[in-house]
């Protein structure tokens, strides 16, 4: 088989909606490539404001042009907020697309992100999880995805339920259920989103553990009180449109993690969830982006 790859340039806190874009309308395969000019071995890390290559791959068949078009009009929305340059085309081979390596991602105290293509030697301590790139990327290099994830580390333990609103492609949940998670459900309003967070969740071995459904909450399969933990890496106004039905999913004492939020909006976000018995116990701020640690009060709603 043949591969179009498509590459775009953008700031790293475009990574995660143009992964996202490329995972849905693609094979689930984004990578992001920082540029060069730096020496791990001496201990120095990238700019964190040095723009970075995201590269998506669709397979040459009679999807190809309805799948270009579809990430066209993503990339289109995404210019509204900052100009881009133009996607580039290359046909590359099944071999080239394969044979892609890609390092593995530490994310909080031992979480591990591994590609699939990528040896590691783990550690006892590790909890490993392996990804397609794309998703492994993606999740490295968004402060909202790796803030969720590292709070994430921190509230669930073994046996909890998990419930992750606007799922995109179920990284939240896999680590949820590697971390020891009973079972975790999933929601998303976009088809392909919900088709990619079931591959990628049979892929990391949890099909059995985990429910995956399209819409929003309240929901008729998603039950009032009935998780112990629930993320939400969302915008803050659908955060404040969805506080009410977030709050009545968890357990007295449960636990929400929000972000996607910037800090101009953090205060809107709080306050409404404080309005429908929600109590923030903490939050956290990586560039200008935070996350928020909320819970239930017992007998609220």
């Amino acid at each position: 088989m043949r591969w179009l790859q498509l590459s775009i340039k953008a700031p790293p806190e475009y990574v995660e909606p143009l992964t996202h874009l490329f995972n849905i309308h693609g094979e689930g395969s984004a990578s992001v490539e920082q540029p060069g000019g730096y020496n791990p071995d001496e201990g120095e890390k990238p700019d964190p404001s040095a723009w970075v290559t995201i590269r998506g791959w669709l397979p040459i068949d009679a999807t190809t042009e309805s799948r270009k078009t579809a990430i066209d009009v993503g990339v289109r929305l995404i210019r509204h907020l900052i100009e881009l340059p133009e996607i580039e085309e290359l046909e590359v081979s099944d071999d080239e697309w394969r044979n892609q390596k890609f390092d593995p991602i530490k994310v909080g105290k031992n979480l591990v992100i591994v590609p699939r293509s990528t040896e590691f030697d783990a550690k006892p301590s590790d909890v490993v999880i392996e990804l397609e790139p794309g998703l492994a990327f993606g999740t490295g290099h968004h402060p909202t995805t790796l803030m969720c994830l590292e709070e994430i580390e921190k509230a669930v333990k073994p046996g909890d339920r998990f419930l992750d609103v606007g799922c995109g492609s179920g990284v939240l949940s896999i680590a949820a259920l590697a971390l020891g998670a009973k079972h975790a459900t999933g929601l998303d309003i976009e088809d392909a989103a919900v088709r990619s967070s079931i591959t990628n969740l049979e892929e990391a071995g949890f099909s059995k553990q985990s429910t995956i459904l399209e819409g929003s909450i309240p929901h008729e399969q998603v039950p009032d009180g009935g998780f112990d933990v629930v993320g939400a890496n969302i915008a803050a106004n659908v955060l404040i449109m969805l506080a009410e039905p977030l709050i009545a999913s968890v357990a007295d004492d449960g636990v929400i993690i929000t972000s996607g939020v910037l800090e101009t909006r953090l205060d809107d976000v709080i306050a409404a969830f404080k309005a429908v018995g929600g109590s923030v116990e903490s939050s956290r701020m990586i560039e200008d982006w935070t996350a928020t640690r909320i819970t239930r009060v017992a007998g609220s709603n």
